[in-house]
């Protein structure tokens, strides 16, 4: 399988149904990592794919065949597009071309130490930094904040202040804030 051929260092070449184009489609592609969708939970390999000279995702499954190819001479070109590739990937979505900016304010009491090592062990990109005795703060730049937002609602009643530069993202989180009021009750001065 891509597994194989990702240990092997081979080129594969994926038979993917389009359901867009309701046609087969072939890609050659030089398979490096696999992904799993935060929003989604489906598996995706990202490849280097030869004709498109970027790389792609693809769902595995959509694959509806797999051919083994040789082995590629320059593996090592890949890893590296991969490595800068990953510096700002939360999920699988790329989003547009620039990155969103996300900054998180987390109250955290002194004796809640395991929030930070959460932030810490969790976060996927970004940093962490204390800005006083109870406050952190994460921020990150990423293609897509959306794939981060299961994690931030994780964070809800300790949150104390977001900032997004992707202003859908902000209001999505506002709008589930609210309708949990809604639902639950509670004060209204939350973020």
């Amino acid at each position: 399988g891509i597994a194989d051929c990702m240990r092997e260092k081979r080129s594969v070449e994926l038979t993917i149904f389009s359901r867009r184009k309701k046609q087969e489609l072939r890609h050659a592609i030089f398979p490096i990592r696999f992904y799993l969708s935060t929003q989604t939970g489906r598996q995706y390999v990202l490849g280097y794919h030869y004709r498109y000279n970027k790389l792609m995702f693809f769902r595995l499954d959509g694959i509806r065949r797999l051919k083994a190819m040789d082995v590629d001479s320059q593996p090592e070109k890949y890893e590296a597009l991969w490595e800068e590739f990953d510096r700002h990937l939360w999920g699988i979505s790329t989003g547009a071309q620039s990155l969103d900016h996300l900054e998180m304010l987390i109250h955290v009491e002194p004796d809640e130490y395991f929030i930070v090592e959460r932030l810490q062990r969790e976060k996927r990109h970004g940093t962490v930094e204390q800005m006083d005795d109870n406050t952190w703060k994460f921020t990150a730049d990423i293609y897509d904040a959306n794939e981060m937002m299961p994690w931030v609602r994780t964070f809800i009643g300790r949150i104390d202040h977001l900032e997004c530069s992707n202003k859908l993202f902000l209001e999505r989180f506002r709008d589930d804030l609210a309708s949990m009021r809604r639902m639950y009750g509670g004060e209204s001065h939350a973020v």
